[in-house]
């Protein structure tokens, strides 16, 4: 009974954490605004490369190229983009090929139009709660001013987001989420095309909000202007390789410790000339290691992925229900060895000619 306290504190911890929100707030990012009133955009190519997180990276890269038309005399432009996560001084940013100073800013103004995702695409069930961070009422950001001669010219701007993630702790890895607005683009003189490629890390489901195809790594799409207000995307590793192996190793490697055990403990009971009760004992030990393996690698199985929610319920089964089960079995399954042996033992012992 004094460890009765102990059970129940470890199962009121994981029960505390998994009634904390699954949703984790991620960066707003987005199209700026107002600045190019009067501008056409011929071209934009959107890149958002969530590769990062496959490598244990918890950001995204976005890259936005766009091709613009002054029709009109030369200017100079303000461009602001919202939100770029923690990193704000890695953006980058190029004219015509050629590096832009760029200034990170606190507070930026929230463009109009803009529009906030409130769900991603689901990859399996119903579509995924979605918070931006702190909202869009005071977002840090990126500010840059360029000088745009009549004609044609490129501008470039990379830089990093931190997706938010659901967890829901259905799946052994999280869904992580990343929303781009693309309403503020509505606001410009002209938009032409707009082409977008999601890039993945390889083997993970991935789906999004916009109708763009699979090709393997990347989800890719070309619309004539602005195909919706938001591009929301979400995105899974798959299922960990060594969860399967590890569970079917926590059902047949205490099996075979178990056997093992009450065996041996059946050869000496029977070379000492004892009986079941003493066999008992062992009986008891291979229960407990039998069990003792069984929480462990099937423990360890639950707790492969990067999901903080998925192994709680199965943590506190295991516990209060899984390891005392496996220890009856084992205990029973030992005995039974044990006393098999014994009688085996005395029946070879008797035929033996004296």
């Amino acid at each position: 009974m004094r460890f009765l306290p102990l059970l129940l504190l470890l199962a009121a911890i994981p029960a505390r954490a998994n009634m904390a929100s699954p949703v984790e707030p991620g960066t707003p990012a987005g199209e700026p605004a107002a600045a190019l009133q009067g501008l056409r955009v011929a071209r934009e190519t959107l890149t958002l490369d969530l590769r990062p997180l496959g490598l244990g990276r918890p950001f995204a890269l976005v890259e936005a190229e766009y091709r613009l038309v002054n029709t009109g005399e030369g200017r100079v432009v303000a461009l602001e983009f919202l939100a770029l996560g923690d990193d704000v001084r890695a953006a980058e940013v190029w004219l015509d090929d050629q590096p832009v100073a760029a200034t990170p800013v606190d507070s930026l103004r929230v463009p109009a139009l803009w529009r906030v995702a409130t769900t991603t695409p689901a990859l399996d069930g119903d579509a995924l709660p979605y918070e931006a961070e702190d909202g869009v009422g005071a977002p840090r950001g990126l500010r840059f001013a360029v000088a745009l001669p009549t004609g044609q010219h490129t501008v470039r701007v990379r830089y990093r987001v931190r997706p938010g993630s659901y967890d829901e702790g259905g799946h052994p890895n999280r869904v992580w989420q990343l929303a781009y607005s693309l309403a503020p683009a509505r606001l410009w003189a002209g938009f032409g095309q707009l082409d977008v490629a999601v890039l993945v890390p390889e083997g993970w489901d991935a789906a999004a909000s916009l109708p763009l195809r699979d090709e393997g790594h990347q989800l890719v799409g070309r619309f004539p202007g602005v195909p919706g207000d938001v591009l929301a995307v979400s995105v899974r590793a798959p299922m960990p390789p060594l969860r399967l192996p590890l569970r079917l190793a926590g059902l047949v490697v205490p099996l075979l410790v178990v056997g093992f055990v009450g065996w041996l403990a059946g050869r000496l009971a029977a070379r000492i000339g004892k009986g079941a009760g003493v066999a008992f004992l062992g009986s008891l030990l291979g229960g407990f290691v039998g069990a003792a393996l069984f929480f462990g690698l099937t423990a360890t199985a639950n707790d492969l992925g990067d999901s903080s929610a998925f192994g709680y319920g199965r943590m506190i089964g295991l516990l209060l229900l899984g390891a005392p089960l496996a220890f009856l079995v084992g205990t029973a399954l030992a005995q039974a060895v044990a006393v098999r042996t014994i009688r085996r033992s005395r029946a070879r012992a008797a035929r033996v000619p004296v």
